[in-house]
């Protein structure tokens, strides 16, 4: 019975250390402007700001901006991919907001046809209908557009 307790007491000592440590002097520290949720590894932020931040780098994209879809469009399906996530954001934060509901819903159909169409995320590979690629960009773009607008309304 003595050695049981003697191991008691190592590990109740072993765990009060432990937890002390944990202590510290307070809180954990968070960079000035950024939120504990921004700041969590792996969990997605869902305010109407962070779905506005995303949005804004999707809007900068040569997929959106270049002038000539044909020219870019081989290389947007990961830009399609994260305007599905971007608008994924949008409806966590704003869930009651019609026009962000419309705009999320146009964006995830723009994305899906772009998948249906076998439109590839790097590079051409096989044999794709590139009108249809460069069309499903188009309304991609359209969608986008949607949504920024239903994001700027947003309250």
């Amino acid at each position: 019975m003595r050695r049981g307790a003697a191991l008691a007491a190592v590990l109740a000592a072993v765990l009060l250390g432990v937890l002390a440590g944990c202590g510290g002097s307070g809180p954990a520290s968070i960079p000035s402007g950024q939120s504990s949720e921004a700041a969590a590894p792996g969990v997605e932020n869902r305010s109407p700001d962070a779905a506005r931040n995303k949005l804004r780098l999707a809007l900068a994209d040569p997929c959106y901006t270049d002038a000539d879809p044909r020219a870019v469009w081989p290389r947007c399906g990961r830009w399609v991919e994260e305007t599905a996530s971007t608008a994924r954001t949008a409806a966590n934060a704003l869930p009651s907001d019609p026009a962000v509901t419309a705009a999320v819903a146009a964006v995830g159909q723009a994305r899906d046809a772009y998948v249906a169409r076998g439109c590839p995320a790097t590079a051409p590979g096989g044999t794709i209908d590139v009108g249809a690629c460069v069309g499903g960009l188009v309304t991609a773009r359209t969608a986008v557009t949607g949504l920024a607008r239903a994001l700027g309304s947003a309250p």
